[in-house]
């Protein structure tokens, strides 16, 4: 059932302005600010939500994080202004505990010194974040409205592209019209028109991609700006995004006639934004290569792109599998950890769906990152097939 609310705000502003564009619906669904699905009250990750998390799946994924960004930080080093780490869209802060435990464990000075900020829109989110590390991180974590200014350090994400809301278009032939939403006897409908915005066509003019039948995308405009935001906020370090997507040119293909828009519900997906609005998730693959060009805009260069496979492998999680494969006949709790680290890490899996683009702004020459030393789809083939069979 939707959220009564949130139908007679979308419905009102259809009936003083005509149908609206779907991204302007999208945003309403997900970020109206008293009831939208992310800024409400009410659970969204894990079991008792309707999605999972790498965070959600096993604390290795934030341990591993924290194992990378520590060498990212050495490597820039100290300018007398301490260290720090942004987190953007932190969930209900398990990711943050997670990096923040492993942290401390393995470099108690480097953890003193480290300044962690966490920028959330969601007030819902930020008072589950408080609670659950503030007592845990009392003098160690900080929220703030925005990443910081003249920020040397890193900034991450986890999943927050993908749930930005976004432009549908439907392609056929030379002509580019945009979905746009109507209400009509009592109910949401689908109309096309034509692009809100000329962004929509330069866009389209970046891609040079050929469609040869009617195919309907996604344009993420938010992302664009939001990477424009964080580029001009760095003055040197390093931006990891993690989420689902791939390359423009795999992403944008007539193979996908009806795109990757998804919406999530108690864990089962749908095609249908017009049920449960305002209390189900929405979704769309991120183009990486448009990130990546608007990053190289602002002074991001691309450093490496690869897939969580191939990060969490090149980080050790090889080696912490192995010590529990060999335990698992006699321990039911070394199997359920070799089973939860498998599904991080398996390419049919999380590994396989979820990338990370990793840029970088005024940072040394020749650095090397532990999570890019092995290239996804050339090697550990064989070291791959052999957790399979165990």
């Amino acid at each position: 059932m939707s959220k009564p609310e949130l139908v007679a705000i979308l419905r009102e502003e259809i009936t003083k302005k005509g149908p609206i564009p779907f991204v302007r619906f999208m945003e309403t669904a997900l970020y109206h600010p008293e009831f939208g699905y992310y800024t409400s009250a009410g659970e969204k990750i894990g079991p008792r939500g309707d999605f999972y998390t790498s965070s959600s799946v096993h604390p290795i994924f934030g341990e591993l994080l924290a194992k990378q960004f520590l060498q990212m930080s050495l490597a820039l080093g100290d300018d007398g202004s301490g260290f720090t780490w942004v987190e953007i869209g932190a969930g209900k802060g398990t990711l943050c505990a997670d990096i923040l435990t492993a942290l401390q464990q393995a470099s108690p000075l480097f953890f003193n010194q480290l300044r962690y900020i966490i920028v959330e829109k969601s007030p819902a989110l930020r008072e589950k974040q408080i609670e659950r590390l503030r007592p845990r991180f009392p003098d160690r974590v900080e929220w703030e409205e925005e990443v910081p200014s003249n920020l040397t350090g890193i900034v991450f994400s986890n999943e927050l592209i993908d749930a930005m809301p976004v432009h549908r278009l439907r392609i056929e032939g030379a002509a580019i019209q945009e979905i746009y939403v109507d209400f009509k006897e009592g109910r949401f409908v689908e109309t096309l028109g034509p692009p809100s915005t000329q962004r929509l066509l330069d866009y389209l003019g970046r891609l040079a991609v050929e469609f040869d039948r009617p195919t309907e995308i996604e344009i993420n405009l938010d992302g664009l700006d939001w990477i424009g935001r964080i580029g001009r906020a760095i003055d040197r370090g390093f931006l990891v995004t993690i989420d689902y997507g791939y390359p423009a040119e795999v992403l944008y293909t007539p193979r996908r006639p009806r795109g990757t828009f998804l919406c999530y519900y108690r864990h089962q997906t749908n095609e249908a934004p017009y049920d449960h609005i305002g209390e189900q998730d929405m979704t769309a693959h991120v183009d990486f290569t448009s990130l990546a060009k608007a990053g190289e805009s602002v002074g991001l260069s691309v450093i490496g792109f690869t897939d969580q496979t191939h990060f969490l492998m090149g980080l050790g999680i090889a080696q912490r599998m192995e010590r529990y494969a060999a335990e698992m006949d006699r321990s039911e709790e070394a199997k359920k950890e070799f089973i939860a680290m498998k599904q991080l890490m398996a390419p049919e899996r999380m590994g396989g769906v979820f990338k990370l683009l990793i840029q970088g702004k005024n940072i040394p020459p020749g650095i090397s990152l532990e999570g890019l030393q092995f290239k996804p789809f050339f090697k550990l083939l064989t070291l791959i097939f052999f957790f399979f069979i165990m």
